[in-house]
Order: structure tokens, then sequence, then C-alpha cells
């Protein structure tokens, strides 16, 4: 979730985690930078090829939120999106020429702070990396090795906190209709 990002002024649709391409990690076919990240939340092959087969945008969000997260995920996480865009840029030459052209900050906005700051940081090192400026990227992977590094030991199973959550809306909003009938 966020949608694209703004970049000297301007939103750039090619940067949005959902837009639809095609790319290859470890000889598997992703369909978005998104549908790469919700697979790599998964613990075992079947859910990863439903997660992979459910589509690049909101479909594959709701697959990767009804699957067991990966023991580490909290801990890779930041580092799975950086994997999922360096592939999606490397392979879709014209996205990959589109955001080198670019020069300002990468600005999310419309997902969470921690996700806003870590996607723009993300694609900045992605075009760092593709412009070959080895500052920066090695800049931004310290930042990203120091949430790893911060993250150890830190994981939680989210998927109880999902179903509370539903739960908590369904009191919240569809109880009261229901007790109107």
């Amino acid at each position: 979730m966020g949608g694209p990002a703004i970049i000297d002024g301007k939103y750039h649709l090619y940067t949005d985690n959902f837009l639809p391409c095609k790319f290859m990690v470890n000889n598997v076919a992703y369909c978005s930078s998104e549908n790469y990240f919700q697979c790599a939340k998964t613990t075992n092959a079947h859910d990863h090829e439903i997660v992979r087969r459910s589509g690049s945008g909101m479909d594959c969000w709701l697959a990767g939120a009804q699957i067991d997260l990966r023991p580490d995920w909290e801990q890779v996480k930041v580092r799975e999106m950086y994997v999922g865009n360096k592939a999606k840029f490397e392979q879709n030459f014209d996205f990959g020429k589109q955001l080198v052209a670019t020069t300002g900050l990468v600005v999310f906005g419309g997902s969470t702070s921690f996700w806003n700051k870590w996607n723009g940081l993300i694609l900045e090192r992605v075009r760092a990396e593709l412009r070959q400026d080895q500052q920066i990227a090695e800049k931004i992977k310290q930042l990203m090795d120091k949430y790893e590094q911060t993250n150890v030991n830190k994981n939680i199973n989210f998927t109880p906190l999902i179903a509370a959550s539903r739960l908590q809306l369904f009191f919240k909003f569809i109880s009261p209709f229901l007790r109107r009938l």
C-alpha cells in the first residue's frame, strides 16, 4: 500500500509497489514488488505459491495478510522490500531509466510512517546503485543493516493481532448496524 512516490515535485507511477510488472528473483517470476514482498513473508512453498498467484496489488496484500509470518520477518522485511524493488528496477529498463533521471528525495505518503520512510530510502538506494553512486548506496545500506541488527529477536506473530483488529472493527462498525435490525 502507499501508491506512487513524489520525486522532484511530481508523482511517478512506476514507483508504486502495486504496479504490475514482471521480474525474477532466484528463478521465480513475480508480478510486482508488492507481490515479491508478500511472498517473502511466507514460511512454506504452498503459501508462497498462493500469494504469488494472487496478483500484483491489493489481492496479494490481502493474501499476504492471511499467512503465518516467517519467524525473522520483523528483522528482514526492509531488506526483502529492497530485494523486490531492486529486481523490479534492474529488470524493467524503462522504470530504471525514469528513476535514474530524477534528482530529488523520494517521498511516499500513502502508507504507514514506517513504510513511507523506508520505501523512500529503498528507492533512493536503488537509484544510487543504478547510477553506480556507491557513497549514497552504502549510506542507505548501513541504515538498513542497522535496522536489521536492532530488530534481531524482536519478531512478533502478527496473525492474532490482525484477527483481533478485524474483530474490533466488526464490533465497532457492524455490530451497531445489526442491533438496529
